[in-house]
């Protein structure tokens, strides 16, 4: 935290008045989340494979049914690893200090949601197909480690693309036909 000041400073980062335009705020956002999808994707998927899990990402497993407070656990090279992901968006545009606060807040309570394992009816997973939600993410949490798929951290894309969500889709298929059945 203490070195991330200057790093953005030098990388561009604005804090003066006036504030960007809502759509400059907003279309930095939105990149901002699919760049992180796809780059949380590919490192996830890393710390998956079994030396990184055993000795890393493990921690972050300790809990089969997570809850909110279970998204920010984790071993700290974990985080530095994934945090990475969170930070090159801004770190390539070089936003002002408004809207990366502003990104900061959506990724934290983003991975709240996911892993607070509830279902809201308010989560944007009932109005957008292609994100995730805390039923995806709670699926990730209960299955073999090299065997989880559901790398993603927000949409569902990646996993879709790579297959990495075949056994979850397998699943609701399932559950879907049992609902019908009833």
């Amino acid at each position: 935290m203490i070195f991330s000041y200057p790093v953005f400073r030098w990388m561009g980062l604005k804090t003066s008045l006036p504030l960007p335009h809502w759509y400059v705020i907003l279309s930095q956002v939105v990149f901002y989340f699919i760049l992180e999808d796809f780059v949380f994707y590919w490192g996830h998927r890393v710390l998956h494979t079994k030396w990184l899990y055993k000795h890393v990402h493990s921690v972050h497993h300790e809990y089969a049914t997570p809850f909110g407070l279970t998204s920010e656990y984790a071993h700290p090279a974990e985080i530095l690893f994934l945090g990475f992901a969170t930070i090159v968006g801004p770190a390539l545009t070089g936003p002002h200090l408004f809207t990366l606060w502003l990104w900061m807040v959506l990724r934290v309570l983003e991975t709240v949601e996911a892993h607070c394992g509830y279902h809201f009816p308010w989560s944007l997973s009932n109005f957008l197909p292609i994100y995730g939600g805390a039923e995806f993410h709670d699926f990730h949490h209960r299955v073999l480690y090299t065997k989880s798929g559901n790398y993603s951290s927000t949409f569902t894309y990646m996993d879709r693309i790579f297959g990495t969500d075949g056994d979850y889709r397998k699943q609701k298929a399932l559950q879907s036909q049992e609902g019908k059945s009833l």
